[in-house]
């Protein structure tokens, strides 16, 4: 990503102020607001927290990315806008073999992409192995894990693809086949980005097929499947999407068309839909709740979720590379008071990796809350009171929270005599130092991919893809392996289980919140989806001013 001349959160700002004082000094005439022109013309203004990543939906590694896509690709399977059940995608029926191995997936006649071509099971082949592919390095291939050969292939230990477990007998007809019966499969298979597929042509014109960074996804050159095409990108200012009147089922999109806003700080973005400018936003001020609560209650939309927040730890580096230090840090916090008063309630304090309410799962193991005991954890380490304790960091990504930053910042300092810098950085850089391990601490979390306990758990195996911490445990792998494996629902709950107490006993991270869902919405938007794992569905959401 090149260095703009000016910050991209700044020259957001600065476009937003404009548009603001436009509306004030433009003349006599009071002028539309974008919410009213869009209510009229039929387009969702969406702020997204960010300019994304990629649109690439088998390298999108981002929150921003995961609001646009949805609108661009759509999979074998759609989930039910709030209960995320499997409805039909691009696959109209599936059925399952009674030992639970085989899916066989029934495409639709009419699947088309953007630019007209049918949609086939070749091309879901195609997409396939682009995303396992070792040389396009996704980070989510292990939504692919219960598939037959599929992780061997994506860590390059299997080089023919026709050994991986899919076959396309003919050209409506996909086949998946596991390597053991998987209670959530068809859950993997819905919404999730790196199952949707992509055009052959269109990424084989623009570089090789497991090449990164060739392009393809910019207005022009784009082709995709889903409710909606790319029509206009322009960085950090907008990203256009129009109905494709290809999509099998358009008559079925009522939203003419959606505009993205890649706002990244938080307060402008609230200062957009306040003034009018946006339909929904990606999250909200904590310092706002209160008076959207008094003033405004219908904008604000509280709801659960599967998510879970945490402070990634460079086990690598000393000295958090002692488990007794990493553990002091993480009882010397007070997350009663943080998701009660800082977070004005909108969280729910987490003494364990996995959310409450994750289906099928009840943790066994939490984390205390002991000041005495971390000081002695500290002392025991080598720094009574903190003394002789290296000056740590703690990252977190621009527009998010700075009060729990400031927070666990005051806490550290105040029980453990920690001194911890806190490093604001833009979205993008923040996951990028992430991934290449450049940090100390860094808040983070997860939202589900699909619900169940294992797509938090997984993260931290070795090596893994999302595993940023650099920590791995012989006996906390083999847990998540013979979980994955495990038929009997009984003792893979006790597997899963005991990984999180190793997780926490260990604690590469360290728990923080359950944090809700919190966003505005205006009253025009209709059918806004109210999932707990917050997947957007622009093909059932619609407009209609009071």
């Amino acid at each position: 990503m090149l260095p703009p001349t000016l910050h991209p959160v700044s020259r957001h700002i600065l476009a937003i102020t404009a548009l603001l004082v436009g509306l004030i000094s433009a003349g006599c005439a009071r002028r539309e607001t974008a919410v009213a022109a869009g209510n009229r013309t039929l387009t969702l203004h969406v702020g997204t927290g960010g300019e994304p990543s990629e649109l690439d939906p088998h390298l999108i590694n981002a929150a921003p990315d995961y609001q646009i896509v949805y609108a661009f690709f759509e999979g074998l399977l759609r989930g039910d806008p709030n209960t995320l059940e499997p409805r039909p995608g691009v696959a109209e029926r599936w059925s399952v073999s009674p030992d639970g191995l085989v899916y066989t997936f029934h495409l639709r006649a009419n699947a088309r992409w953007s630019n007209g071509d049918p949609l086939t099971a070749e091309d879901f082949l195609f997409s396939f192995r682009r995303a396992l592919s070792p040389a396009l390095g996704s980070q989510y291939t292990l939504l692919f894990n219960p598939v037959r050969g599929a992780a061997a292939f994506a860590a390059g230990k299997l080089t023919d693809f026709a050994q991986v477990g899919f076959a396309a007998p003919d050209p409506r007809t996909l086949v998946v086949t596991l390597a053991r019966p998987t209670p959530y499969f068809l859950a993997l298979v819905t919404d999730n980005a790196i199952w949707f597929p992509v055009h052959c042509a269109t990424i084989e014109k623009h570089g090789r097929f497991d090449q990164r960074g060739t392009g393809w996804t910019r207005p022009g050159r784009f082709v995709g499947n889903g409710p909606f095409a790319l029509k206009e990108w322009r960085p950090n200012q907008i990203i256009v999407a129009e109905k494709s009147p290809t999509y099998w089922d358009a008559a079925a999109v009522r939203l003419r068309a959606v505009h993205f806003h890649p706002i990244e700080n938080r307060d402008t973005e609230e200062r957009a839909f306040r003034a009018g400018q946006l339909h929904v936003t990606r999250v909200v001020p904590i310092a706002r709740v209160a008076a959207y609560r008094a003033q405004n209650p219908r904008a604000l939309l509280i709801a659960p979720q599967l998510e879970s927040q945490f402070i990634n730890v460079n086990t690598a580096r000393p000295p958090l590379n002692d488990a007794r230090v990493r553990r002091a840090l993480a009882l010397a916090l007070d997350r009663r008071r943080y998701a009660e008063r800082v977070m004005a309630g909108t969280q729910a304090p987490a003494f364990n990796l996995v959310p409450d309410g994750t289906p099928g799962y009840t943790p066994i193991a939490k984390i205390a809350e002991d000041d005495a005991a971390a000081r002695a954890l500290l002392a025991e380490a080598g720094f009574p009171r903190g003394a002789g304790f290296t000056k740590l960091t703690l990252g977190r990504p621009a527009g998010g929270t700075t009060e729990l930053a400031q927070a666990v910042q005051e806490s550290w300092r105040t029980k453990l005599g920690i001194e911890v810098a806190i490093e604001e950085s833009e979205s993008r850089t923040h996951w990028s130092n992430l991934q290449l391990t450049q940090y100390d601490l860094s808040i983070g979390g997860w939202l589900a991919d699909y619900p169940d306990a294992s797509t938090f758990l997984d993260l931290f195996v070795s090596g893994g893809g999302w595993n940023f911490t650099g920590w791995a445990d012989a006996r906390f792998d083999a847990l998540i392996a013979a979980a994955s494996g495990e038929l009997d629902p009984a003792r893979r709950l006790d597997l899963l289980q005991q990984a999180e107490a190793r997780l926490l006993e260990a604690m590469p991270v360290i728990p923080l919140a359950f944090p809700r869902l919190l966003i505005l919405v205006q009253p025009s938007v209709r059918d806004w989806p109210k999932n707990v794992l917050h997947h957007p569905d622009y093909k059932a959401t619609w407009l209609a001013p009071e």
